[in-house]
């Protein structure tokens, strides 16, 4: 028995490396070619989006992973029931075949320049038909079609509610990212735009007399300095983001909260975070106006809203857990005071560097000058807690930079040509004299070399992938091995990352080094490498938009 689930182990463990080779392939010279002006044909319009396709169903993926995960456990017992005795390497042949036509025919669609007879009905539709085949072929490679066709009855309102919370997840980012309205919107959400606008006209009329106030085209500031008070400004953003908060925090925690009381935290939060997006705008006006227009439209505007989330957020959980209208029972407070003082070491460094990061990035004009703030900020937290790390294991062997030096090269391929944080950075150091731009260069590079693989790997490897196997995560040995674990820290490692299908891999490779051996050590040496070698390119090649 324990030679067959080692051989199920390493089958699995190879489909899932296959796999993350095919995206590789798919993903690295995948360019998505243009709308043309004269070609308003459905096809082509797919095609535009099409890339779109990866984004959305990763979130998807992790938004049903989220919701089924009471019941994990029990899905992979009969997944591994299911597959001790499967032939798979049939469908793994037919698998390798239809990802190869698929490939042939994505390269074919997608070169550059586009070939405009190929954006048409038929190439689509066996572009989209070979996609699917390669996907059914996959699964049907792990496990036989009756499990899955019984997995779809048995979790269909479990699988729907994901794929509708990751698409909507997908939609937000989108709105965040490309500030593109997505299905239309942009025009209801106007509506929310005039109270906004009303809020903050009242807000500033405290300070400044000299306003300009046009309403009837969203526009507010003083007579130095206005912005457009868009559907992306109105707050809509926000409420979205709480809103995709509160969902998970009440299902992860419906066991200790107390419903439906609970659910008052969804019109308190959508209130506050809409009362602090209108603060936010008008002190981005009044930095724009007294201060710097640089400084508010880029570093403040960009990191502000963040900032305002996190802490809301953090009040709303602080406010569930203190009130016992919201709790199930009375919270045990000395025990939350005194009894998980580990989690806290693991934990800490990542918050200080997310906090710091923003703050940061909020006080910049697109050029983070206060970046060693960050490195010192997070070398005091890990000095204060440096005690705590001995039990986790630092020793490391030749594999932990070689596993590095594998995910720099993945990182350097699907590494877009030209980028804007790539000018911004560029820019910003030859604004600086010799000396200051040296000094900033130093800390840049010990920034990413030392500070953030030992405070992502304590949180990452450390904490989350023991603590999605067990609540007393310190129980759990370093390197015990969970696909749950695994794969949703790996996931959630990518989309801390700006670039998350390179970023899900290097978290994938990481955790691999610390199940070798069970030693962090292994994990902190590999992506201490690699981000050595990220900063070595950057400094040799100039390429900037490596450190965005």
């Amino acid at each position: 028995m324990l030679v067959t689930s080692k051989r199920l182990a390493i089958r699995w463990m190879v489909l899932l490396a296959i796999l993350a080779l095919e995206l590789v392939v798919i993903t690295a010279r995948y360019e998505v070619p243009p709308l043309l002006a004269n070609d308003v044909s459905w096809s082509a319009w797919l095609f535009h989006f099409s890339k779109e396709i990866w984004a959305a169903s990763l979130w998807i993926f992790c938004a049903c992973l989220l919701i089924v995960s009471p019941r994990l456990k029990v899905i992979l017992s009969n997944l591994r029931e299911q597959s001790s005795e499967y032939r798979w390497l049939v469908w793994l042949a037919f698998h390798v075949l239809a990802f190869v036509a698929f490939a042939v025919i994505t390269a074919l669609i997608f070169e550059i320049p586009t070939n405009p007879a190929r954006l048409s009905t038929p190439w689509f539709t066996g572009w989209f038909a070979l996609a699917s085949a390669t996907l059914m072929l996959w699964l049907l490679t792990l496990a036989p079609s009756h499990f899955w066709l019984r997995l779809i009855r048995q979790e269909r309102t479990a699988l729907l509610m994901g794929c509708l919370l990751g698409i909507s997840a997908w939609m937000l980012i989108g709105m965040l990212i490309r500030q593109e309205a997505p299905l239309g919107q942009k025009e209801f959400w106007n509506s929310l735009a005039i109270p906004t606008l009303q809020l903050v006209h009242s807000l500033l009329g405290w300070v400044y007399s000299d306003l300009v106030y046009q309403p009837e085209i969203f526009l507010l500031g003083t007579t130095a300095f206005q912005v457009e008070i868009s559907y992306a400004c109105s707050g809509i953003e926000g409420i979205s983001l709480i809103t995709i908060f509160l969902v998970i925090y009440l299902w992860l925690f419906r066991k200790e909260l107390r419903f439906p009381q609970a659910f008052w935290l969804f019109p308190l939060g959508i209130i506050v975070i809409w009362l602090a997006n209108a603060v936010r705008i008008a002190m981005l006006i009044a930095i724009g106006a007294s201060f710097s227009p640089e400084v508010a439209l880029q570093g403040f505007h960009k990191q502000a809203g963040w900032i305002a989330f996190t802490l809301i957020a953090i009040g709303a959980i602080a406010l569930s857990n203190r009130m016992e209208f919201f709790t199930v029972t009375k919270p045990d407070y000395p025990v939350v005071k005194t009894g998980k003082p580990f989690a806290a070491a693991l934990l800490v460094p990542l918050l200080v560097l997310m906090a710091a990061s923003m703050v940061t990035s909020a006080s910049s004009g697109g050029f983070d000058a206060l970046y060693p703030l960050r490195v010192a900020a997070v070398a005091i937290v890990l000095y204060y807690f440096r005690k705590t790390y001995t039990s986790l294991g630092w020793r490391w062997t030749w594999q932990a930079p070689a596993i590095g030096a594998a995910v720099f090269m993945i990182w350097i391929l699907l590494e877009p040509d030209v980028d804007s944080s790539e000018i911004a950075l560029s820019q910003g150091l030859a604004k600086l004299t010799s000396g200051p731009a040296a000094v900033w260069l130093v800390f840049r590079v010990l920034g990413s070399v030392i500070t953030v693989p030992l405070a992502e790997e304590l949180a990452f490897r450390g904490y989350l992938i023991r603590k999605l196997i067990a609540k007393d995560f310190e129980n759990v040995p370093l390197g015990q091995f969970s696909w749950f674990s695994f794969m949703l820290t790996s996931v959630l490692f990518g989309l801390l990352h700006e670039r998350w299908i390179a970023g899900t891999l290097a978290g994938m490779a990481y955790a691999l080094a610390l199940y070798r051996r069970g030693q962090i050590g292994d994990a902190v040496i590999a992506h201490m490498t690699t981000n050595a070698l990220i900063a070595i390119f950057v400094l040799t090649q100039a390429r900037w938009s490596l450190w965005s």
